[in-house]
């Protein structure tokens, strides 16, 4: 079983700390010209369309629980019938919860991202912690999340199952952590698809299988997932292909390859053109269910106008 650690500061303090380095960060880079400075390579490569079938109505059903996490515990139950374990855990403050559904033999885990809207960026902070059962380094505080969930989730979860895992923004990496430890300890992780999901690791995690079967959704304008920022000292990347949302139909996609050489160099976009209010994960489900229902095209990652593509559906 893996050692929960407790917090070394305060969740207050260190949320006041994360954001406020945030906000440092995000200006200096601003002021230091890093926006608008791709490789011409990286350019070429994200500015032209490679068709990519995407199925919005299985992203659907992740971002409906993602966002039903931050619901009562009461009214997930009510919801989802199938629920089997949904619990708040303390001091971490966040929630998860597991449906078991035998029938069609399967089991879901959804981790809610921070509950409290002040700390939207909870534990930004970029120390580094090494972690034992992957080999890699992790974000301290996410590993902190991700190892207590573990631990109170394990004897809820079946490993006869395939199991599917989703979650928003800190619950997110929290959950792909989770994913890996589970993958590694024998259990079947037949999907993981994250929202807004910020950076946890400067190394590929060694489960070959997990990444395969791994989706990170973003809001286009989302500035979460740009965190913590790639330095010199603190290489932290992203490693899985990504869907990045635009309003309307428009969707992006980068694979694998781009998208790490994006996550490196994610400071290039307009800061001034993000928020925090495309964090939230109302916004997510809202656009997936739009393009669900209206139907979707593929653009390029780097659109200046909207070219004339071919229609994607999850139909097709």
């Amino acid at each position: 079983m893996l050692v929960y650690t407790h917090w070394t500061v305060s969740p207050p303090l260190l949320v006041k700390r994360s954001v406020s380095a945030l906000i440092l960060a995000l200006f200096l880079l601003a002021l230091s010209g890093c926006a608008g400075s791709l490789p011409e390579s990286v350019r070429q490569s994200v500015s032209v369309v490679v068709p990519t079938k995407i199925d919005f109505v299985e992203l659907e059903y992740y971002a409906k629980r993602s966002k039903s996490a931050y619901d009562p515990i009461a009214e997930i139950r009510k919801a989802y019938p199938l629920v089997t374990r949904a619990v708040t855990l303390q001091p971490v403050d966040v929630l998860y919860v597991i449906e078991t559904d035998l029938a069609n033999r399967n089991q879901t885990l959804s981790v809610r991202g921070t509950a409290h809207k002040p700390n939207v960026f909870e534990d930004i902070e970029t120390a580094l912690l090494p972690d034992d059962i992957l080999g890699i380094p992790l974000h301290r505080g996410f590993k902190d999340v991700a190892t207590a969930i573990h631990d109170n989730a394990v004897p809820y979860l079946r490993k006869d199952l395939p199991l599917r895992v989703t979650g928003h923004s800190l619950g997110s990496a929290a959950a792909v952590i989770v994913a890996a430890y589970l993958e590694s300890e024998g259990y079947i992780v037949e999907r993981v698809v994250t929202f807004g999901q910020p950076k946890f690791t400067t190394e590929m995690p060694p489960v070959p299988k997990l990444i395969s079967v791994f989706t990170r959704v973003i809001n286009e304008l989302d500035v979460v997932p740009m965190v913590p920022p790639y330095t010199a000292a603190k290489k932290y990347q992203h490693f899985s292909p990504e869907v990045i949302l635009r309003a309307g139909p428009d969707f992006g996609y980068l694979n694998e390859h781009d998208a790490d050489r994006i996550s490196v160099g994610d400071f290039w976009r307009n800061i001034d053109d993000f928020s925090t209010r495309d964090h939230h994960m109302d916004g997510y489900l809202e656009n997936i269910e739009g393009k669900v229902a209206n139907g979707s095209r593929q653009v390029p990652y780097l659109l200046k106008r909207k070219p004339e593509v071919q229609k994607l559906t999850a139909a097709d």
